[in-house]
């Protein structure tokens, strides 16, 4: 027992000198960041299997469409476990990256007749691996590249909103209809920031596919969740600025 608690005090102090040594660039980072949405940001892509064959569709924005820039927060911690001259590579860990989007629709039918489709999600991704390389341009300045691949978990809300015009000629239709469906996938986020002393500024791509699950659904709805399989597209191009402590 006295060997074995000698061999791990001894690791441990080794460990502890490798970190001194190669992690002097550690540390904690927070990112404040806007995304911008493509033309398919949000669309539906459909996959069944009924009767035997698959069939993939993609559902289309419909006309009068109006988008607003994802807002957002990510938190991370980063751990060098090499620096060659003025190269370092490190492991990072993606701890939050949360985000907020909208989007609309103006449904026109006729001048009396119109009604408002309003689309808000909501994205939150935990405990996300990842490494970084960096680039030292001197004690002050560096450059990273990084990915991260994050478990994320999102929220589409629909409100749906139609005048008394429209509503008299469709009493099924209440004037006001909202719908929440939860969605799971990896986030994959790759990208580049450059550094001066504690402040970072960067650019960085979020491949976002995530698959609409049943999560609070009633039995009918279960049973088209069943039949169907839904993924939403939420890919974004972010910029950001931030810190780096």
């Amino acid at each position: 027992m006295k060997k074995l608690l000698l061999l791990v005090a001894t690791a441990l102090l080794g460990l502890n000198a490798f970190a001194g040594e190669q992690g002097d660039d550690n540390g904690f980072g927070i990112k404040l960041f806007a995304g911008f949405a493509g033309d398919k940001f949000g669309t539906v892509e459909l996959e069944t299997n009924i009767a035997g064959s698959s069939i993939k569709k993609e559902v289309e924005d419909l006309p009068g469409l109006h988008k607003t820039p994802s807002l957002g927060l990510a938190l991370d911690s980063r751990w060098y476990v090499a620096n060659p001259g003025s190269f370092g590579i490190a492991i990072d860990a993606r701890w939050i990256d949360f985000s907020f989007a909208h989007k609309e629709w103006d449904y026109i039918f006729s001048k009396k007749a119109y009604g408002t489709i309003n689309n808000n999600f909501i994205k939150i991704g935990v405990t996300g691996p990842g490494v970084i390389g960096t680039y030292y341009l001197n004690d002050k300045m560096a450059i990273d590249v990084f990915y991260n691949f994050v478990p994320t978990m999102s929220i589409a809300s629909d409100y749906q909103e139609f005048n008394s015009e429209y509503l008299e000629n469709h009493t099924n239709i209440e004037d006001e209809e909202k719908d929440h469906t939860f969605g799971f996938g990896i986030n994959h986020y790759m990208g580049a920031a450059f550094r001066y002393k504690v402040f970072q500024v960067g650019l960085e791509y979020n491949i976002a596919k995530m698959k609409a699950m049943n999560w609070g659904k009633d039995d009918a709805e279960s049973e088209i969740f069943d039949l169907y399989i839904q993924k939403y597209n939420l890919n974004n191009l972010r910029v950001f600025l931030g810190f780096k402590f």
